[in-house]
């Protein structure tokens, strides 16, 4: 008989089924390996050969409609005794439906610019004033701020360079200063870091839920200075589009005190369910200006 594991999406557990559907055990830690383009299972003691249409996580990490794989991660530098999102900006912008609000690129480097050296052309993702996922691209402007968005943004949890004049290497990036976005009006919402070397990327460790999607946190790695103690608190809120008290609350899922050098979790059950319209990011605070950094993986579902 074939003992088939699988996923199951609303815990995040894994359970064994045979051909005719029946569990036969469930919260089994598993771990897949590729081998001859057939999927089999290198934990419990003895594999067992399954197929990519058996794991749903397989399919899902293979470009499977019914979801996706996100990795998020994040820094921050010199952090203080209060507790601020690990973002290289510190902050993660969450306005009410009403501050929704176009963005651009902030004044910058006269390389990066549509036609420069730099940095011509940089992609937002995030969600637009109903929740519903959306990414837009907008060419940069060097010294001169660049045109707003068509979108009105309720988040942004990511931008990277998607169109460079340099070919990049590991001694020129593939933008010249930090990219700063911002409102017409100067509020800074997300940015990419240029310390040691250009980041071309967003180091974000937040994230929103999209409507019409939930997910479950998989597992997460902390990092921190050696001998610089660091609290962590993963948070979330639900129900972001609400616009009159009572409001959800913004609830601690895990807290990490004292964390130093680093602490990885990977979990047999997931953290989660997060529902569609939800906040969910890492806090960090310490004394003697530690820097940070986190990264964690999402498994998403579409509904």
């Amino acid at each position: 008989m074939t003992h088939l594991p699988r996923i199951v999406p609303e815990t995040g557990d894994v359970s064994y089924y045979d051909e005719n559907g029946l569990t036969l055990a469930s919260h089994v830690p598993i771990n897949y390996r590729e081998t001859n383009g057939a999927i089999q299972e290198v934990a419990p003691a003895h594999p067992l050969p399954v197929t990519a249409e058996s794991d749903e996580l397989w399919r899902i990490r293979k470009g499977s409609d019914s979801g996706g794989i996100i990795q998020k991660f994040g820094g921050r530098f010199s952090l203080t005794t209060s507790y601020a999102p690990c973002t290289t900006s510190g902050v993660y912008q969450t306005p009410q439906v009403s501050g929704a609000t176009a963005l651009r690129v902030k004044a910058g480097d006269a390389d990066d610019t549509a036609a420069g050296t730099g940095a011509r052309e940089i992609t937002l993702q995030g969600l637009d004033e109903t929740g519903t996922f959306t990414q837009e691209s907008i060419a940069t402007a060097g010294t001169s701020a660049s045109a707003v968005t068509t979108t009105t943004w309720l988040r942004i949890f990511r931008l990277w360079v998607s169109a460079s004049g340099t070919y990049a290497t590991a001694t020129a990036g593939s933008h010249a200063d930090e990219i700063i976005i911002e409102t017409s009006g100067g509020t800074e919402w997300a940015s990419i870091d240029v310390t040691g070397f250009p980041k071309g990327q967003s180091q974000i460790a937040c994230y929103t839920v999209p409507l019409n999607r939930h997910g479950y946190m998989t597992h997460f790695a902390l990092t921190t200075n050696e001998g610089k103690p660091v609290d962590f608190i993963l948070f979330k809120r639900e129900n972001i589009l609400e616009t009159a008290a009572p409001y959800s609350a913004m609830r601690t899922v895990v807290e990490l005190l004292g964390v130093e050098n680093d602490l990885a979790r990977n979990p047999k059950t997931a953290y989660g369910r997060f529902n569609a319209l939800t906040d969910i990011g890492w806090l960090a605070k310490g004394g003697s200006t530690p820097n940070v950094t986190v990264d964690f993986g999402f498994v998403e579902y579409y509904e």
